[in-house]
């Protein structure tokens, strides 16, 4: 109910805004209702759905992961949701990040500034590992201090602690590939990204997660070291594709 309720106050909250700010006072948003041009939705879908699967692809791979764990025991999966809960809240800083790439590469793209596309997205990525290297810092340098804020049962803590090191770990890729992505979709270029996530996550990062936490007896750890492995791929494919597509749009504008 709580959520509910703060989801209708934000939209009540941006509908304010978009009434009063001056911004939008030439767009008459609320002034000229107008038929549903069926192109234009037809072109949101094809550029959003792809973008959505990817998302979808990348929380699914955090809840079967949860349910792996579950398996495992009480202590196990409190430990794995206070790793967890640290991991979403330092996501938010690449993740605000990666939708400020979209939006500087979107913009070099309509301007037709190539030199901007590639300056915009590196230097995005590069601002997203700095970010990451202060949540990296805490999460490898003070884990049971960190596990202490959320309990006192010290098998609990020291459980976590195990599993904020690995995700200290992960820190870095999990902002290159979040990074890249909004890269990517600046140039709308999300159809293959939603592939890249799909093998990185599902072909490579859970089932790898399986056979160390099980198989191999790893537990807990074993699948948070396939969570590395996923992101740690997507973060490559998912980087290298931008390189390749800015170096393409450079040499389309060179040879123009």
């Amino acid at each position: 109910m709580a959520t509910a309720l703060i989801l209708w106050a934000e939209l009540g909250g941006f509908a304010l805004y978009m009434r009063r700010a001056r911004i939008y006072d030439g767009l008459h948003l609320f002034k000229r209702p107008e038929p549903p041009d069926l192109r234009a939705l037809g072109a949101l879908l094809r550029l959003g759905m792809p973008m959505a699967f990817s998302l979808l692809m990348e929380a699914g791979l955090f809840v079967a992961a949860a349910l792996a764990i579950g398996r495992l025991g009480a202590d196990v999966v409190a430990s794995h949701q206070i790793a967890l809960n640290v991991a979403s809240v330092t996501f938010m800083l690449p993740l605000g990040l990666a939708m400020a790439i979209t939006v500087r590469v979107g913009f070099a793209v309509g301007r037709g500034d190539t030199r901007g596309v590639r300056y915009a997205g590196y230097s995005g990525i590069a601002l997203t590992l700095l970010t990451q290297s202060f949540s990296t810092a805490l999460m490898l340098g003070f884990p049971h201090a960190i596990a202490a804020i959320y309990t006192n049962n010290p098998r609990v803590i020291a459980l976590a602690a195990q599993l904020l090191v690995l995700a200290g770990i992960f820190q870095f890729s999990d902002g290159i590939q979040v990074a890249s992505a909004g890269a990517l979709r600046g140039l709308k270029d999300t159809r293959v990204p939603m592939f890249i996530t799909a093998f990185a996550y599902w072909v490579v990062g859970f089932p790898l997660g399986l056979y160390l936490g099980f198989a191999q007896g790893l537990g807990a750890r074993g699948v948070w070291m396939g969570l590395i492995a996923g992101l740690s791929m997507a973060a490559l494919l998912l980087f290298a594709r931008f390189v390749r597509s800015a170096r393409a749009l450079s040499l389309v504008s060179d040879g123009g």
